[in-house]
């Protein structure tokens, strides 16, 4: 019984495993900054709704970054800023894919 529910703990795990590993892939920029600026959008807003974030590029991880960076962050999404907090932040085009507080 213990080994069956092993693995079938395996068995789910492995696509989330793959998940993590294509994102990466598919963020080649990352870098840590300091959010310089949030600006957010003029008129009507809906649940996509999206930020402009300008970060003061404090260390290039990967990827090519310039000395500031515009990012788009979802209004909506699971990852808030703030002004002057420092961040290690994933973008593929200018769109955000990862961000964590350093």
């Amino acid at each position: 019984m213990k080994a069956m529910s092993l693995v079938i703990m395996m068995m789910f795990s492995l696509p989330s495993w793959s998940t993590v590993t294509a994102g990466a892939k598919d963020c080649p920029n990352q870098f840590e900054g300091r959010v310089k600026e949030i600006i957010e959008p003029v008129g009507a807003t809906n649940f996509f709704s999206a930020n402009k974030v300008v970060f003061e590029n404090l260390q290039t991880l990967k990827g090519e970054v310039g000395e500031q960076a515009l990012v788009d962050v979802l209004q909506n999404g699971p990852f808030k800023v703030e002004a002057d907090k420092e961040y290690r932040v994933l973008t593929r085009k200018g769109k955000l894919c990862w961000m964590e507080e350093i």
